[in-house]
């Protein structure tokens, strides 16, 4: 996944949730800028934690693509007979 891609889904996620929780929160009988703010924390909690969660899962991605995940030396020193 591109930094663009992330970038896009992260304010995708961020204006979902600032959806959701504005309008439930004016539905509910909170007043409008009350609602505005709650959909503001929404925005910022949940687009940040789609952040770095996509981030994080895109570089472990990009790390095994170049080959870096696996370790080559990795057991050279075990056993074989067992």
């Amino acid at each position: 996944m591109s930094r663009w891609a992330v970038k896009r889904f992260a304010v995708a996620a961020g204006l979902v949730s600032f959806t959701l929780v504005f309008f439930g929160s004016w539905f509910y009988g909170a007043r409008v800028w009350s609602s505005f703010f709650r959909g503001l924390e929404g925005f910022v909690v949940f687009g940040s934690l789609a952040w770095l969660v996509l981030s994080g899962w895109s570089a472990l991605k990009s790390k095994e693509r170049r080959g870096g995940g696996d370790d080559p030396d990795k057991g050279v020193n075990l056993d074989q007979t067992a």
